[in-house]
C-alpha cells in the first residue's frame, strides 16, 4: 500500500493525548521564557505586556497549525473538531494580543504615540499591522455565516491576512532586540518561524505536487434523486489514491493543482477500488454547477485523503449501525460498498432520513447491496407524500429504540448529516446506553 494511506484507527486517545500536550506546549513555552528574560527590576505592567504578547504570538501559530492539513491531527480529532478549537484559539489570541496593545499603551512613557506609523519604530510598525491585519481576520470570519460571501473569495482574504499577521508579528517580535537577544528566546522565534515555513510549504506546494502525480480524469457526471450530482473519476496513469471507506478529499477542477478553488466531498465508492472514485454531492452553489458541466476525460485533482470517520481498525465488532441525513449517506455507501467487497456479514443497520421519499438519496445504489450484505435499511421521511408507507417522523430516542437490536451498547455508530441532527442522533443514543466511544460522527458545514 502506499506510504500515503493514513489509517484512523490507531489515533486512539494516545495519540489525541499527544497532540493535546504538544498543543500546550507549544502555548505555555513561551510564558516560562518570558519570565527566564525578565529583569529583577521589571515592573507588574511590563510583565503582563511580555507575557500576553509572546503567548498571544504562539496561539497564533497554533491557530495556524491547526487546519494545515496534517492527516494524523484529523484522524485523531475530527476536522469539525479541530476547525471548532482552529476559532477557539484565534480568538484567544485575539484577546491577548489586545491585552499586549492595552498594555504596551499603558506602560510605554510614548503614550499614544506609538500609534502613529509615520513616527514610530519598525517594530511599532509591524505590531500595529498585525494587530489591524487580526482584527480584520476575526472581523470578516464572525460577519460571514450572516453575509454568506462567496467562500473562494473570503477565504481568498482570510488566508491573506493571516499571512500579513504572522509574518507582521514575527517581525515585530524579532525587531525588539531586547526579547531576542536571550539566546532561548532566540531560539523560540527562528524554530516557530521555521515552523510555520514548512507548514506553508507542505499546503501550498508539497501537497499540490504530490496531487499532481495522483491525477484523475473524469468518468462521467450524472444527475441522483435527491437533487444530488455524481461524480465518477478514474486514475490517470496511476494505481489509484489509497483511501479508508468514510474518509473524504479536497476537489480541485482545473489544468493545474495550484489552483486555490477546491472543496472538500467524503468518498461514497469502495476503498477496494482506489482506480475508481466516486462523489455524490448535493447541487447548491456555483461550484455544482461546474461540476455538472464536467465532460468525460476532464483532468481533476485530489488532496488527501483525510478523517477518522472510518469502519477500519473494527474487525472485532458484531456490526454496524450507520444513521444518515441528505447526502450524508455518501460516507456510508463507501463503508457499505467496502464491506460488500470483503463479503463482510456482519450485521449493518441502515436509517436514512430526509424530507420526503423524493429527497432520498442513493437508495437504488443501497438496494444494490442488499444481496451482498447482512443489511437492514431503515428509511424515515418527515414530510410525506402520498403513497409513503415507511416511518415517518425524525430520528430520534423512540424511533431507535424501536428499531435498534436489544444489545445497542455492542455495536459502533456512524452518524453523517447537518450538525443539529448529528447531536441529537449522538445524544440520543447515549440515553439508550451507547458509549460515547462507539459513535461516531461527520457533520456538514464544518469545513
Amino acid at each position: 500500500m502506499s506510504r500515503y494511506r493514513v489509517s484512523a484507527r490507531v489515533h486512539g486517545l494516545l495519540s489525541r493525548t499527544a497532540w493535546f500536550l504538544w498543543y500546550v506546549a507549544v502555548l505555555l513555552i513561551p510564558l516560562f521564557l518570558t519570565w527566564h528574560v525578565i529583569a529583577a527590576d521589571t515592573t507588574p505592567g511590563e510583565a503582563v505586556t511580555l507575557s500576553a504578547g509572546l503567548v498571544g504570538y504562539s496561539a497564533l501559530v497554533v491557530a495556524v497549525a491547526l487546519p494545515a492539513r496534517l492527516p494524523w491531527l484529523i484522524a485523531s480529532f475530527g476536522i469539525e473538531t479541530v476547525l471548532a478549537v482552529h476559532r477557539l484559539i484565534a480568538l484567544v489570541a485575539v484577546v491577548l494580543v489586545l491585552v499586549h496593545l492595552v498594555a504596551v499603551l499603558i506602560v510605554d512613557p510614548r503614550g499614544l504615540s506609538i500609534l502613529d506609523l509615520a513616527h514610530t519604530t519598525w517594530a511599532a510598525r509591524a505590531a500595529g499591522t498585525s494587530t489591524v491585519a487580526l482584527v480584520l481576520v476575526v472581523v470578516l470570519a464572525l460577519r460571514r455565516p450572516g453575509r454568506q460571501p462567496r467562500y473562494e473569495g473570503w477565504r481568498l482574504v482570510h488566508n491573506g491576512l493571516v499571512a500579513v499577521v504572522l509574518v507582521t508579528a514575527w517581525l515585530h517580535v524579532w525587531w525588539l532586540r531586547h526579547l531576542v537577544s536571550d539566546v532561548l528566546v532566540a531560539a523560540w522565534f527562528v524554530v516557530s518561524g521555521l515552523l510555520l515555513v514548512c507548514l506553508a510549504v507542505r499546503r501550498w506546494i508539497w501537497l499540490p505536487v504530490r496531487a499532481r502525480r495522483f491525477a484523475y480524469v473524469v468518468q462521467s457526471v450524472r444527475a441522483v434523486p435527491g437533487d444530488g450530482v455524481t461524480l465518477v473519476i478514474q486514475a490517470d496513469g496511476h494505481p489509484g489514491l489509497p483511501f479508508e471507506a468514510g474518509q473524504f478529499v479536497w476537489l480541485k477542477i482545473g489544468s493545474t493543482p495550484f489552483v486555490f478553488e477546491e472543496h472538500p466531498f467524503s468518498i461514497a465508492s469502495s476503498a477496494a477500488h482506489p482506480d475508481r472514485i466516486e462523489f455524490t454531492i448535493k447541487a447548491l452553489g456555483d461550484f455544482t454547477e461546474l461540476l455538472v458541466g464536467l465532460r468525460p476525460g476532464r483532468r481533476v485533482f485530489l488532496d488527501g485523503p483525510y478523517g477518522g470517520f472510518t469502519i477500519e481498525g473494527l474487525d472485532d465488532v458484531p456490526g454496524f449501525v450507520f444513521i444518515a441525513a441528505g447526502v450524508g449517506i455518501t460516507p456510508l455507501l463507501s463503508m457499505l460498498r467496502t464491506l460488500a467487497d470483503r463479503a463482510d456479514r456482519r450485521r449493518v443497520w441502515l436509517i436514512i432520513s430526509a424530507r420526503t421519499q423524493r429527497d432520498l438519496m442513493l437508495v437504488p445504489e443501497v438496494e444494490q447491496l442488499r444481496g451482498q450484505l447482512n443489511l437492514k435499511v431503515i428509511p424515515v421521511v418527515s414530510a410525506p407524500e402520498p403513497g409513503w408507507t415507511g416511518l415517518t417522523g425524525r430520528i430520534g430516542r423512540s424511533l431507535l429504540g424501536r428499531n435498534l437490536p436489544r444489545r445497542p451498547h455492542r455495536l459502533h455508530y456512524f452518524i453523517c448529516g447537518p450538525t443539529p441532527m448529528v447531536t441529537s442522533v449522538s445524544h440520543d443514543l447515549a440515553a439508550l446506553g451507547v458509549p460515547h466511544r462507539r459513535i461516531h460522527t461527520e457533520r456538514f458545514g464544518s469545513v
